[in-house]
C-alpha cells in the first residue's frame, strides 16, 4: 500500500492502472513491428522473384548452339 498523507493506494490498483495505461502503447509498438517485419519479408520475396526473372531473361537471350 502506498500512503500519501490521508490518501492511500493499494498495490493491486496501481498495478492494474499501470497495466491498462501501458497496454495501448504496447499494442501500437507491436503493430508497428509486425508491419515492418511483414514489409521486409515481402521485399525479400520480391527481390528473389526479380533475380529469377533476370536469370530467365539471360537464359532466353543466350544464343542456342
Amino acid at each position: 500500500m502506498l500512503e500519501f498523507g490521508a490518501v492511500s493506494i493499494e498495490w493491486g490498483t496501481v498495478l492494474f492502472q499501470l497495466f491498462i495505461f501501458f497496454m495501448p502503447l504496447a499494442l501500437v509498438i507491436a503493430c508497428c513491428l509486425f508491419i515492418v517485419k511483414r514489409t521486409a519479408t515481402k521485399q525479400k520475396a520480391i527481390e528473389e522473384l526479380e533475380k529469377r526473372v533476370a536469370a530467365l531473361e539471360q537464359e532466353i537471350k543466350r544464343p542456342k548452339s
